[in-house]
Formats: structure tokens, C-alpha cells, sequence
């Protein structure tokens, strides 16, 4: 069993939202997922999706990326993005819009196969938005304490989980967590997040959000307090996902290539 990432796939077969308007690059690119995606996940395989799923405004028009996603191999594990406005604030509405062999986490946390996957959205640290709207630090303290909330809430879920043997299988506890925001300001190597992570026991940490030439600078990569970070936005991946760790063998994701540990 082998465990792979990706992230902001910004698909929109229900909405008329064309991603080649940010760049050439970005042309049918959900055809160059899937081709990648099917050739090197299996069956059993988990794939871990870090939010902006899809461009859906609405519950129902969200159906088709779903329908997308149950024609690729693996089980899937996602974490709500920033674009995500389709996510319905019932868990019970959420599950009723999944496919089979897909899980969702908000306030939750999920296992499969014995691994333990936990997270959270997360938010923005800089005063600044990408919108260029300019934020207090009373404002981006009161979004960030609500996403750590959150991940603890996560957590709790996960305890209640893994008390379950019938949940444990050959990822005999490993722990993995999904962000969509960096969970860690740039130009830094600790975060309010990264102690909770780091307690947590998690393995490996994935997240999305970033993109375009700005991204080399945003993104903090590599092992931090025994954690592997790494972001999986699809266009830094070239559109395939990527592996973050064979349960059969060395779990790539330590020491991220070319990002000092």
C-alpha cells in the first residue's frame, strides 16, 4: 500500500470555470491528472487531496468532479480549500455527496487501512490577502484560533477512532495531516500549528493553496519536528500525484529533494 498527495485539482465539469485562463499550463488539465493518476495509483492505495477540490458553488453541481474522482483507483481522503463553497455545513449532507471509498474531514478525522488522517483547512497568516484586502492581526488571530479549534476537534474524532481494532489494518497507526493553507508562515520553520502536528505524531503533513511564481517563496518544505511538510499543489507537481510515503518501503517524504531539513 503506498500513500500519495494532491492538491487544488480546481475541477469544474459542472461550472463553466476554465482554468487556462491562469496560463496555458492549466488547459484540460484534469485529462492529465487522471492520466497520471491512473497510472501509478492502485486499488488499495490511499490518495490525499488538500482542498480546492472543485470550483462548485452548490451541492449539486459538485456531482460531476465527484463522479471524476470515483473513476480514479484509491481511496481518497479530502480537506475542505478556500474555494471549496460547495461543501455544505452538515457532515451528514457531506457524506450523502461522496462517492464510494471517499472521505471527507471537517471537525473529523478518518482510517484507512490502519493509517490515521486528521487536519484542517487552516488560514492565512499575512496581513495582506491575495485579494489585496488588508486584515488586523485581531482579525487573522480570531480566523486562526478557529482553525486550530478545529484541528483539535479533529483530533479528539481520531482518538475516538483508533480506540476501534476493527479500524486498524497495515498502516498500523501512521499518522497523516491535511491542511490547505501552508500551516506555516513563509520564511519560518514553527507555527501555532506545527506544536499541535508535532504532538499529534504525525508522519507526514500536506498542504495545498499555493501557486504561480510567488509559491517558491511561500513554501516551507522538508522535515520539521519530525514531520514531513510538503506541498502538493498540482501545478508544483506537474499534475501527477505524488508519493508521500510506501508503507513497503522508505517513505519519501523525509527530507524533501533540494529543501534543507
Amino acid at each position: 500500500m503506498r500513500i500519495w498527495a494532491i492538491s487544488d485539482l480546481h475541477l469544474a465539469r459542472g461550472v463553466d470555470k476554465p482554468m487556462h485562463v491562469f496560463g496555458e499550463h492549466w488547459r484540460e488539465h484534469h485529462h492529465r491528472i487522471a492520466a497520471a493518476w491512473d497510472a501509478a495509483v492502485e486499488t488499495d492505495d490511499l490518495v490525499l487531496l488538500a482542498g480546492d477540490f472543485s470550483w462548485a458553488t452548490k451541492p449539486h453541481e459538485v456531482a460531476p468532479d465527484f463522479a471524476w474522482l470515483a473513476e480514479r483507483p484509491g481511496v481518497k481522503v479530502l480537506i475542505k480549500g478556500n474555494h471549496d463553497y460547495w461543501w455544505p455545513t452538515s457532515h451528514a449532507k457531506l457524506e450523502s455527496l461522496l462517492p464510494p471509498r471517499t472521505h471527507a474531514l471537517k471537525k473529523r478525522a478518518c482510517r484507512v487501512a490502519g493509517c490515521s488522517c486528521f487536519g484542517a483547512r487552516g488560514g492565512d497568516f499575512a496581513p495582506l490577502t491575495a485579494y489585496g484586502d488588508k486584515r488586523s492581526q485581531a482579525d487573522i488571530d480570531r480566523a486562526l484560533d478557529k482553525e486550530e479549534r478545529e484541528l483539535r476537534l479533529s483530533l479528539e474524532h481520531l482518538a475516538k477512532l483508533e480506540a476501534d481494532p476493527a479500524l486498524d489494518g497495515p498502516g498500523n497507526g501512521l499518522r497523516l495531516c491535511l491542511f490547505h493553507y501552508p500551516p506555516i508562515p513563509a520564511g519560518r520553520r514553527a507555527s501555532r500549528f506545527t506544536s499541535v502536528i508535532a504532538a499529534a505524531g504525525a508522519a507526514h503533513c500536506v498542504y495545498g493553496h499555493l501557486h504561480g511564481a510567488g509559491a517558491q517563496i511561500e513554501r516551507v518544505e522538508g522535515d520539521i519536528g519530525g514531520v514531513a511538510y510538503r506541498c502538493t499543489s498540482c501545478d508544483l507537481i506537474d499534475f501527477a500525484p505524488v508519493l508521500v510515503h510506501d508503507l513497503a518501503g522508505t517513505p519519501p517524504g523525509r527530507g524533501v529533494p533540494g529543501i534543507p531539513a
